[in-house]
């Protein structure tokens, strides 16, 4: 009989017991329809500029924006430095801009790894035409302007004088971008029309005074989604790139496909009497005998403590309630139902906390409305702490 001697520096690693499902075929289907979207809702030259910071919204910034490079995107949006240089370490040439207004310090890496700053002060106007100036180079820039926000952006009575005055003192900036952010598009529609008068406004004064800009942006998933302009030839989803909808009614205006599923295996299960309490502080208490599962997935994971006692996963395609508080690494569900019929879950069994099972499905909606929040936190939280799989 032979042997195959082992390499004793190859670890034997187990399969993860949680992790997360990441369909990057849904992700490039949704980066087509936002495409479409945005033939139809703004000028004849619109773009798509894929917000994939966080780490695309905790779906793995790398992975995701390799699909969408290999399906045409030539603009990336990332928060900061560190994730633009991420980007060209690995590889990729797009234009990336940076949202955060970023401190003077960074110029030098900014313009080193050729990222696109967005700027709101003139300290790091500065900093930027000298550093661009003695290498004899350009650096573009976007203009941030605040018209609600109340967060990053030029004043509105300011603007006029502020990009004037980076156009006249600094010769090696290049003015490539003007933008603003929709705080209430999903909540206030006239408050956001009145944004979109007031950026157009000072839009055109400036262009009025021979200043133009390449991109002139505004929508966001909602913003893109649900306000036409001709105005903005350039949108900047992030939520609906991953199959998300900042509201119900674009259900019925767009077909998009979620991208991020969430999945565990049960590791114990055992029958528990009537009184019995369940897990930290007891705030289930079993009303009659029941059968338990425990999964290994708790806060520390991402699965939010404020899910205890609301939310629900799949076995065998059925809704199976949170019981108990969730715990740093375990949760513990309920089973009853399902252990009194021939389906009874057993120990490494899967189960389904995000996502399709059978003919069932739970939402990431679902998920942030029992946790009293949104959808956004719950990608973000989960896909920062679990191992993801890719799928093509």
């Amino acid at each position: 009989m032979s042997t195959t001697a082992k390499n004793p520096e190859q670890k034997i690693l187990p399969e993860p017991l949680t992790w997360i499902d990441i369909d990057l075929k849904a992700l490039v289907h949704n980066w087509n329809q936002l495409n479409k979207l945005a033939a139809s809702n703004m000028s004849h030259n619109a773009g798509i500029m894929p917000v994939i910071k966080a780490d695309a919204y905790g779906h793995g910034m790398i992975p995701v924006a390799q699909a969408l490079s290999d399906n045409g995107c030539k603009f990336f949006g990332v928060s900061n430095v560190h994730e633009g240089i991420a980007l060209r370490d690995a590889g990729f040439k797009q234009k990336i801009l940076l949202f955060e207004s970023t401190l003077p310090q960074d110029a030098a890496a900014i313009i080193e790894h050729q990222l696109i700053p967005t700027v709101c002060n003139l300290d790091l106007a500065h900093k930027l035409d000298d550093i661009a100036k003695s290498r004899n180079e350009e650096i573009p820039i976007h203009i941030k302007v605040d018209t609600g926000m109340g967060r990053l952006g030029i004043a509105e009575g300011d603007v006029v004088s502020f990009v004037k005055d980076v156009q006249s003192q600094y010769k090696n900036i290049k003015l490539d971008g003007i933008y603003t952010h929709f705080p209430v598009a999903d909540t206030d529609r006239d408050f956001t029309f009145a944004q979109m008068r007031r950026f157009r406004d000072l839009v055109f004064t400036l262009e009025n005074q021979f200043i133009t800009f390449t991109y002139v942006h505004a929508g966001n998933s909602m913003g893109l989604g649900d306000y036409k302009s001709e105005l903005f030839n350039l949108a900047r989803p992030g939520l609906m790139l991953y199959g998300l909808y900042p509201s119900v009614e674009l259900k019925m205006r767009i077909h998009l496909k979620p991208v991020m599923s969430v999945k565990s295996k049960i590791i114990f299960v055992k029958a528990i009497k009537k009184g019995q309490g369940v897990s930290y502080g007891h705030t289930f208490k079993a009303k009659e005998d029941m059968t338990i599962a425990v999964l290994p997935i708790g806060y520390s994971n991402g699965y939010l403590r404020a899910l205890s006692n609301k939310s629900f996963v799949l076995i065998h395609g059925v809704r199976c309630p949170l019981i108990g508080r969730v715990t740093m690494d375990q949760t513990i569900i309920d089973i009853s139902a399902l252990a009194l019929s021939a389906k009874v879950p057993h120990v490494g069994e899967e189960v389904v906390l995000i996502g399709h099972q059978k003919d069932q499905m739970i939402s990431c909606d679902d998920v942030a409305h029992w946790a009293g929040t949104i959808s956004y936190e719950i990608v973000c939280s989960l896909g920062s702490r679990l191992p993801r799989i890719f799928s093509n």
